[in-house]
């Protein structure tokens, strides 16, 4: 009498490798699936592979999956299945619904991944198609770069049309836009075209105001009198407000009122930038007549200088005081006591949402008009910290508060005059600052300094949409310590750490070998 030997209750290991190969054949198909859809044929063939490896091993393995099914393991194993389809699922699901409702939180101090206000307003009131076409080569870091930033942008307004070419794949596009290298974006918008080659938030919303605005509006300086060059490039130049007003869409060119006679007809805002010499009195008529036209002028006078203007300042109720604003809570932020830092804004359309500390180097208070003079308007736009004074004694190495002769703080350092009624002179408008060197180059890019005097001209221009706080390119923030916070962090980083971990090691193990 034969008896049929009993079935192998272990796998045979080819049948093991069977199924392990098939697993891993199916998951090389789903990852082809996902980062390389254009290779559909292999995904198929790897699949296919898969799927026959994996029946492969259920049909060789039957018996033993048949016996296996009914034992406690293979319950417990059922059970763990049920509950890890159950969390692939939660998973895919959140996925799924985290895809179709996307959402973005910046956690970075410098919000340096959210669009500026001044971007989401121009994009708010955007009410012409804007197509932009991005020419860089696929799979670059650059084209990843260009791309996050213009989706916001696209994400803000349906308007704005966003396309990316690669110059390589599309040449025929790229010879039609002319394209010469990598990294141009192009901004279209009815006849008007501009191109850039920078991927700063800066750049592309300037391009974008390029391209929206019907015309120019002109800004002028006067020159003829010690002012602050537009084309100087030094330290006390110019050169970086003229760039960036024309980044801004503005004509910006000098004004010689000694040659011309008056202010240039369609000067839209004039800039009187530091003289240090004084207007002779036809030029300060030509300026006269020209804010009873409804002029826009914006007047940086500095301490210690006497230019005739303040003559002017004063019949629009503002008095240029004689002294010069020291500020102790300077001396925080590694300047001198002469530079005052303005952080109170004033509730006003200029200054609105403008959070950023403006650095005056040298400058003088102003003091506005308990009543203002018929048809004139006076509004303070920045102020001084309390701690501050104006320092009338100039002669003065040590300067020290006396409150007999001094002003005490807060001081009003910028203001804005607005004439509301006369002749001829409605809507006319003096911005009026006690200091120029706030806008030159050595000081343009200082916190908020730029940004201000590019608030006062847009406000001035009627251009309201550009008056806001304007994208910037990131910045590294290095970490700055004093010599007892950086040994602080040594020893307690470098020494303690590792001597309480040490400690308490020992004494565990001491605790055990005593059990």
């Amino acid at each position: 009498m034969s008896a049929n030997p009993p079935a192998s209750r272990t796998m045979a290991p080819r049948n093991k490798l069977a199924g392990l190969l098939g697993v891993l054949l199916v998951l090389a198909a789903l990852f082809a699936t996902a980062y390389y859809p254009a290779q559909g044929a292999l995904a198929w063939i790897l699949g296919g592979l898969g799927a026959a490896a994996i029946g492969h091993f259920l049909y060789r393995e039957r018996p033993n999956l048949r016996r296996g099914a009914g034992s406690r393991g293979a319950r417990h194993g059922a059970n763990a299945a049920v509950i890890t389809a159950a969390c692939l699922g939660t998973l895919a699901l959140l996925n799924v619904l985290a895809v179709r409702h996307n959402g973005t939180w910046d956690l970075t101090g410098d919000r340096r991944f959210t669009l500026s206000e001044q971007t989401r307003k121009v994009l708010r009131e955007l009410e012409q198609e804007v197509k932009v076409t991005a020419f860089f080569a696929e799979g670059t870091e650059e084209q990843a770069q260009i791309k996050s930033r213009l989706e916001q942008y696209r994400e803000q307004n349906a308007r704005f049309r966003l396309t990316l070419v690669d110059p390589d794949r599309n040449p025929a596009l790229a010879r039609r836009y002319g394209i010469r290298t990598y990294g141009t974006t192009v901004f279209e918008s009815a006849e008007q075209s501009f191109r850039t080659h920078e991927l700063s938030e800066e750049a592309l919303t300037n391009a974008l105001i390029r391209v929206t605005r019907e015309g120019k509006k002109t800004v002028r300086f006067l020159s003829g009198h010690g002012e602050h060059g537009l084309e100087d490039t030094q330290r006390g130049g110019y050169s970086a407000a003229q760039q960036a007003l024309t980044d801004q869409g503005f004509a910006v060119g000098e004004s010689l009122l000694l040659r011309d006679g008056a202010v240039p007809e369609g000067c839209a805002v004039l800039v009187v930038g530091g003289p240090t010499k004084p207007l002779l009195e036809p030029e300060l008529a030509a300026l006269r007549s020209y804010l009873n036209q409804g002029g826009q002028l914006v007047l940086l006078l500095d301490p210690g200088t006497e230019t005739g203007l303040e003559a002017l300042a004063a019949e629009w109720g503002a008095v240029l005081r004689p002294d010069v604003i020291v500020d102790p809570m300077s001396r925080l932020f590694g300047g001198s006591y002469t530079t005052p830092i303005l952080t109170d804004y004033p509730a006003h359309a200029l200054t609105r949402g403008f959070e950023l500390a403006t650095f005056l180097p040298l400058a003088r208070s102003i003091e506005l008009a308990a009543v203002a003079p018929d048809g004139i308007a006076t509004h303070p736009l920045a102020r001084t910290t309390p701690q501050s004074w104006g320092e009338t004694d100039l002669n003065n190495a040590e300067a020290s508060f006396d409150p007999t002769v001094d002003f005490k703080g807060p001081l009003t350092a910028a203001a804005l005059l607005e004439r509301t009624a006369g002749e001829g002179g409605t809507g006319a408008r003096i911005l009026l600052v006690g200091d120029s060197d706030f806008a030159d180059n050595g000081n343009f890019r200082l916190s908020g300094n730029g940004d201000l005097l590019l608030n006062a001209v847009s406000y001035l221009a009627r251009e309201e949409d550009l008056v806001a706080i304007r994208p910037r390119d990131t910045k590294p923030s290095p970490l700055v310590l004093t010599r007892a916070q950086g040994a602080t962090l040594l020893y307690s980083s470098v020494v303690l750490a590792p001597l309480v971990l040490i400690l308490s090691g020992l004494m565990i193990w001491w605790k055990r070998r005593n059990l």
